[in-house]
């Protein structure tokens, strides 16, 4: 018997059967139970969101023997047909690979034709952004008044690129990647239903790899059951993967927080030996500081392998922590190899530490800084002040108003020294020009200089005594 893939064996055959992408289920049952039925739907979001599983659904509900419903009964032939892929009225086309303005007039030639074995049919584009211009320009007129009987759905990874044209005779929905949560929940159900024992950090971990994806989390899961056998483990999985386990990153957080330079450089070094993906333990390290910060911030925990560095931080490490991180992840593809991009990010942790911003508030301008007399109301101190103690204090009353006043006289004197120095400099630049003009003026070839007495000769009878100048082909020796 030929083995199906978790992503193909549990898709979702119905709308109630759909995870993770609530709004646009319950807009869809809604449309259905009030037959409100648009003719065409476009389905947006990235990888493994459903766009595809949906556009399937709605030809089954559209196409369903006991009538156009919200929930198809999955067991009739045009079910089960659209199921398996041999629905005659299902045309599903991908416009990456058809994307040629004949193949869209060959795909459109037999739209005006009823339907063969259901009620509609339906044209399913996947990748529809790919399309040219011309084949969208073809697909226009259709798409906006097509037959009775025809509805299109389109699905895309970049609905920026489909024109605006396309998008405003289409009902869009936009799919949401899934919550770690959400996919984490939907795995322990899969892997219940194949009778296969796990951890909850393998799951976890295989939950947070898949990014947000569904089929990609069933896909790495799926390589973790054919490396694991029937029994999934963190150990396994990391390994598999390789990515940081928590408790690894506890570890760099713990030493990183202690300063511990010999103890985390020796963890790097057990990491290059298990051939670990560096990218991954700067997101788990991330992901820590994250979970260490909002601790702080709110009620929540950081878990059970950070809550012991909880006391040992400060906001301000965790926030530059945050931010280098996100840097050296950045910076990574530019390092020589992970290795040394990865270290690199470590001793900017150890070595850039956040320091406590003094307050600068200069001291307020007292113009008549004289102390204050004492009001009559005002209670006697009960310790009698000596006449040294009273002209200490006032000589540094004075000292503070004098200093006061001479950085108040020196900022409103600023404007002038700002406005003198920016007349020295044109003053300088002006004689510059002027010393560049009369070395220019001095510098004559012969060739440049026997015009200007020829034309002082005709036009102002001008004589020189120079005897070269009566020959004018005569050059200066």
């Amino acid at each position: 018997m030929t083995y199906q893939v978790l992503a193909r064996k549990y898709r979702p055959g119905t709308l109630a059967e759909v995870v993770g992408q609530p709004q646009t289920v319950k807009a869809l049952v809604n449309a259905f139970d009030r037959q409100q039925l648009h003719h065409a739907y476009l389905f947006s979001g990235t990888r493994g969101v459903g766009k595809t599983t949906l556009a399937r659904i709605i030809a089954k509900c559209l196409n369903c023997e006991t009538g156009v419903t919200s929930t198809p009964c999955g067991i009739c032939a045009n079910c089960v047909a659209i199921a398996d892929g041999s629905f005659v009225d299902l045309i599903e086309v991908d416009g990456a690979s058809r994307n040629k303005v004949e193949e869209t007039r060959d795909l459109l030639e037999d739209i005006s034709y009823l339907a063969t074995m259901g009620t509609y049919k339906v044209y399913i584009i996947d990748e529809v952004h790919a399309l040219s211009d011309s084949s969208f320009q073809t697909l226009l007129k259709s798409l906006e008044e097509p037959p009775e009987h025809v509805k299109f759905v389109l699905a895309t990874t970049n609905p920026d690129k489909v024109p605006v044209t396309v998008r405003s005779r289409c009902i869009q929905f936009h799919l949401r990647t899934m919550s770690i949560e959400t996919i984490d929940e939907h795995l322990r159900t899969v892997l219940d239903k194949e009778s296969i024992s796990y951890d909850d950090a393998s799951v976890r971990t295989l939950a947070r790899l898949g990014q947000g994806s569904m089929r990609d989390a069933l896909s790495l899961t799926d390589q973790a059951i054919a490396l694991c056998g029937t029994e999934l483990n963190e150990a396994s999985v990391v390994e598999m993967l390789g990515c940081a386990p928590q408790n690894d990153v506890a570890v760099l957080l713990e030493n990183l927080v202690s300063r511990d330079r010999d103890s985390l450089f020796g963890t790097v070094s057990e990491l290059v030996a298990r051939g670990v993906d560096f990218s991954e333990v700067l997101a788990g390290l991330e992901s820590g500081v994250h979970a260490l910060a909002m601790a702080k911030a709110t009620s929540t925990s950081p878990g059970d392998t950070l809550v012991s560095l909880l006391d040992r931080c400060d906001t301000a490490w965790l926030q530059q922590a945050y931010q280098v991180l996100i840097m050296g992840g950045r910076d990574m593809q530019y390092a020589p190899e992970p290795r040394v991009g990865f270290e690199m990010t470590m001793l900017r942790l150890l070595d850039f530490v956040p320091i406590e911003i003094q307050d600068q508030t200069p001291a307020p301008i007292v113009d008549n800084p004289v102390p204050e007399k004492a009001t009559p109301d005002a209670q006697p101190s009960s310790q009698p002040v000596s006449s040294h103690d009273e002209q200490t204090s006032r000589t540094e009353l004075e000292a503070e108003a004098n200093s006061t006043n001479e950085r108040r006289k020196a900022w409103q004197e600023r404007p002038k020294r700002m406005q003198a120095k920016r007349a020295e400099e044109r003053r300088i630049e002006k004689e510059r020009s002027e010393k560049a003009k009369e070395a220019a003026m001095r510098v004559f070839t012969a060739d440049d200089e026997l015009p200007y007495v020829q034309v002082l000769k005709e036009r102002f009878n001008a004589e020189f005594d120079a005897d070269w100048l009566d020959d004018k082909h005569a050059k200066p020796q």
